[in-house]
């Protein structure tokens, strides 16, 4: 019984993911940087190695998302400065993380919290239109869900 509560589980999650707009993507990609970066930072500071490790992996993982879904030409100045953002956040975690440093995360971390805010809040207004937009009995535009690149 336990197994079939799983699957329905992964089920209900995969089905949740399917339907976001790329906005609520991103937001959440953010959001779980966040949470792994204070969860790295409070490992460094508890000594936990091991719960470091996974989460700077997480984090660095995250961050590799979200720059391999810039999209560079349709960007121009705003996709680069997230590249060089990214690359800073990158080596501030990975620095961090080689000397123990909690200071270099809390950096990382107030860097990203300003842009997670900004993209759970467009996020919500998106979300916020496409509902009143359904009640207005305007046409809705299908969109295909293939690779996901944004334009931010």
């Amino acid at each position: 019984m336990y197994q079939n509560q799983r699957k329905a589980c992964s089920a209900y999650k995969q089905n949740e993911l399917n339907n976001l707009d790329p906005a609520e993507v991103v937001a959440r990609l953010y959001q779980a940087l966040g949470a792994s970066l204070l969860t790295a930072r409070d490992a460094i500071l508890a000594g936990q190695t091991k719960v470091q490790g996974e989460n700077v992996s997480r984090a660095l993982a995250i961050i590799t998302e979200l720059h391999s879904a810039l999209n560079m030409e349709e960007g121009g100045e705003i996709s680069a400065n997230l590249s060089d953002l990214y690359f800073y956040l990158t080596t501030e975690i990975t620095h961090g993380n080689i000397a123990g440093d909690a200071g270099m995360l809390d950096n990382a971390i107030r860097t990203v919290e300003p842009l997670t805010e900004a993209w759970v809040t467009l996020a919500a207004n998106r979300r916020a239109g496409a509902a009143e937009g359904a009640t207005t009995d305007r046409p809705v535009e299908k969109v295909e869900r293939g690779a996901f690149q944004a334009v931010y």
